[in-house]
């Protein structure tokens, strides 16, 4: 059951110069058009909203372009590698429906005015390679705004991770016995395919940062794959990091879970590895936080032993294709920053991860995981 798709490598290559152009202007339009978006009243704009109700705010984004209307919607633009795969859209907004419906607040698709959640539409953009403009389709879909806080940007309190790592533990058992056509496919993004990073290795500025990430594939290659078969298979979020976890505005209290662009059929441990490896970005002690999500994660996905053994590697695994594919898109689009956001605090976390000793993580991590 596969979807026929690309080589991840020449995707992830193509996401760059794919990147949806538009304007706020042709957004609105847009917006008005497909799905009759409209801003408040203007009486509402004054007494009872305020001027961000008026605004449309561009977001940052890895490959889409996001945008903010009127502080109750977020308008979406597809990067055009995912425009050309329909089944994985669609299989996106399945998965945002299946989670709302098990009592998971997430930011699930608005209905078009053709009653279905996804258009598309002809966007201009100009050729990096022969400097002509070209159209092509874009998927636009548009989706529920949540006000909160991501836990990027608060105090992460080992009660509030706890809360985190139930919270996707909850998103995994919802994804029981859940599948769709979309999700199997050939993600770079995907843990199953971490030797693909090797392509873009010599992205990486420094040779011990290089001789890093070609120790942790290494390892990936001698430590997990042997373990591959034993390795439980399911859809996951795929990018539970802390810009996508969400907490209320007071900061107390996780709520929801965001950004289902990187959805794929993996390997279950995946999905709580990803999350452990951002969490341990900017700390002192990048075990103590990690360990927390995992005692949250667990206690409503019970790992098996051979699943906590490549953690570790699984763990490094991300952070490494995180910094590398940072460094690479950066060379593509020098403006966005958020595209650095990672960059630095990820090889900073990589270099003291990898340090520490083999043994101290698999011990600590058993704990947390047995707690």
């Amino acid at each position: 059951m596969t979807t026929r798709r690309q080589d991840p490598v020449a995707e992830e290559m193509r996401r760059k110069d794919e990147k949806p152009s538009i304007s706020i202007r042709k957004a609105r339009e847009l917006a008005l058009e497909h799905f009759n978006l409209r801003g408040p009243h203007p009486l509402d704009r004054i007494f009872r909203f305020g001027r961000q109700a008026t605004r449309i705010i561009p977001l940052n984004s890895y490959d889409d372009r996001n945008f903010l209307f009127y502080r109750k919607r977020m308008v979406k633009f597809y990067n055009g590698v995912e425009s050309g795969h329909p089944a994985f859209i669609d299989a996106q907004g399945r998965a945002m429906a299946r989670c709302k419906a098990g009592g998971i607040l997430t930011n699930a698709p608005v209905l078009a005015k053709d009653g279905k959640d996804v258009v598309f539409v002809e966007l201009v953009r100009k050729d990096e390679g022969s400097g002509e403009l070209v159209t092509r389709k874009h998927a636009m879909r548009v989706l529920e705004f949540i006000p909160g806080k991501v836990l990027g940007d608060i105090e992460q309190t080992d009660d509030l991770l706890v809360q985190a790592g139930e919270l996707i533990g909850r998103v995994d058992e919802v994804f029981q016995n859940f599948d769709h056509i979309g999700f199997h496919r050939n993600h770079l993004w995907d843990l199953k395919h971490s030797l693909k990073l090797r392509e873009f290795v010599g992205h990486i500025r420094g040779g011990s940062r290089k001789e890093l990430v070609v120790r942790v594939l290494q390892e990936f290659e001698d430590k997990v794959l042997p373990l591959s078969g034993k390795l439980r298979e399911s859809v996951i979020h795929n990018d539970a990091n802390d810009q996508n976890i969400l907490a209320d505005e007071k900061g107390k209290e996780v709520i929801g879970i965001l950004d289902w662009g990187d959805m794929v059929k993996s390997w279950l441990v995946c999905e709580i590895a990803i999350a452990m490896a951002y969490v341990m970005l900017n700390k002192e002690d990048i075990l103590k936080d990690a360990s927390s999500l995992l005692k949250g994660y667990c206690k409503r996905v019970q790992l098996r032993e051979c699943e906590v053994k490549v953690l570790r590697t699984l763990i490094a695994c991300r952070l490494a294709c995180s910094s590398t594919m940072s460094a690479y898109s950066a060379s593509k689009d020098p403006d966005n920053k958020y595209l650095l956001l990672t960059q630095e605090p990820g090889w900073k976390a990589l270099e003291a991860f990898m340090a520490l000793p083999e043994d101290v993580v698999s011990k600590t991590f058993a704990r947390a995981a047995t707690a």
